[in-house]
C-alpha cells in the first residue's frame, strides 16, 4: 500500500494560512528516525516517509498541529501495522484501579446531566479503543454503543459484549452523548469531524471531548526545537496539539459552547475533589460541550 503525505495549508481550525514554523526535522534525520524506529519497535519502513518534514507549525489564531501529515493510506497502516497492539491491550488489562475511578466518576457526571434513566440515556463512545470505558458505562446501566476503526479492537470490544457500529447511523440526531477521550489529537480534519458529530445529537444532549494538554509546548519548542518527550504533539499519531482555548475555539466553530458538570465531590476527600473540580473548570483540555 502505497504511502503519502496530506499537506495541510490552511488551520484546520480556523481555515486561516498564515502560521509560523515552531520546530522543523527531516523524518531521515538520524535523531528522528532513531526515535520511530525504538517507539514502532522497527515496525515502520521509514523509507516510505521519504524526503518529507516532521513539521510543527503555530497558526495565528494560537492553534499546533502538524504539516504535513500521513493520507488515509498513512493512517490506516499506522494504526493498523505500525502500532503495538499487544502493550496498548496490556496497558489497558493491567492498569490501576485509579483509572477506571476516574472511569466510573466521568459516568456519574453524565449521569447527572439527563432526568432519565441511565438505560433510557443512548451514548456513543467515538473511538472507544479497546472498549472498556463503554464495558464501564454498560456496567452502569447506559445504553452505549462503541466507534472505532481499529478491527483488531472493534473485534475484542465485541468479545466483551460491547455493541460496535461500523459506521455513524444515518438516522440522526440519535445520541444523548458523544463521549471523545484522546480521539481529536489525531484526526486531520478534527473541526469537520465535530460538525458531523453534532448531526447526530439530540436536543439538549452535549458532546465530551479530552485530549492531552498542551500548555507550553509552544514555548518549549522555539527555545529548543523538536523533543520525542512531548506527548502532546507526536511524529505521525499526535497531529494536532490542543490548549483549552483552542479546544473551546475548535467546539465554537462547530457550534458548541463549554459547559460544566454539576460539581462532584466527595466529603471524604474534599480539598482533593475541589481541586479536580477547578482544575477541569478552568485549566485542563477536557470539556463537556453543547450546542450553542
Amino acid at each position: 500500500m502505497q504511502i503519502r503525505f496530506l499537506h495541510r495549508e490552511i488551520c484546520p481550525l480556523c481555515a486561516s494560512p498564515k502560521r509560523s514554523i515552531l520546530s522543523e526535522i527531516s523524518y531521515r534525520n538520524s535523531r528522528l528516525s532513531s526515535f520511530l524506529d525504538t517507539f514502532y519497535q522497527g515496525r515502520v519502513d521509514l523509507e516510505t516517509l521519504g524526503s518529507e518534514s516532521y513539521r510543527i507549525v503555530a497558526c495565528v489564531c494560537g492553534f499546533i498541529f502538524q504539516d504535513p501529515v500521513l493520507d488515509d493510506n498513512g493512517m490506516l497502516v499506522l494504526y493498523r501495522d505500525w502500532i503495538d497492539h499487544d502493550a496498548s491491550l496490556k496497558k489497558k488489562q493491567t492498569a490501576k484501579t485509579k483509572l477506571f475511578r476516574q472511569y466510573a466518576g466521568q459516568l456519574h457526571s453524565l449521569a447527572r446531566l439527563f432526568d432519565k434513566r441511565p438505560d433510557q440515556t443512548r451514548v456513543l463512545e467515538y473511538g472507544m479503543g479497546w472498549g472498556y470505558w463503554s464495558r464501564m458505562a454498560q456496567a452502569h446501566g447506559f445504553d452505549v454503543v462503541g466507534y472505532e476503526l481499529s478491527p483488531q479492537r472493534v473485534e475484542y470490544a465485541r468479545q466483551m459484549g460491547i455493541r460496535v457500529i461500523d459506521s455513524l447511523p444515518s438516522e440522526s440526531p440519535g445520541f444523548d452523548c458523544i463521549f471523545a477521550n484522546q480521539v481529536f489529537e489525531h484526526l486531520p480534519e478534527p473541526l469537520q469531524t465535530l460538525q458531523e458529530l453534532c448531526r447526530h445529537l439530540r436536543p439538549g444532549g452535549f458532546i465530551y471531548i479530552r485530549v492531552p494538554d498542551g500548555r507550553g509546548v509552544a514555548g518549549h519548542l522555539r527555545q529548543k526545537g523538536w523533543s520525542p518527550a512531548l506527548d502532546a504533539i507526536h511524529p505521525l499519531e499526535h497531529i494536532n496539539c490542543f490548549t483549552r482555548n483552542t479546544l473551546i475555539m475548535l467546539g465554537d466553530n462547530a457550534g458548541l459552547k463549554p459547559f460544566n458538570p454539576p460539581l462532584r465531590i466527595n466529603l471524604d476527600s474534599f480539598w482533593s475533589g475541589l481541586k479536580r473540580e477547578l482544575a477541569d473548570r478552568l485549566l485542563t483540555t477536557h470539556l463537556f460541550f453543547k450546542e450553542c
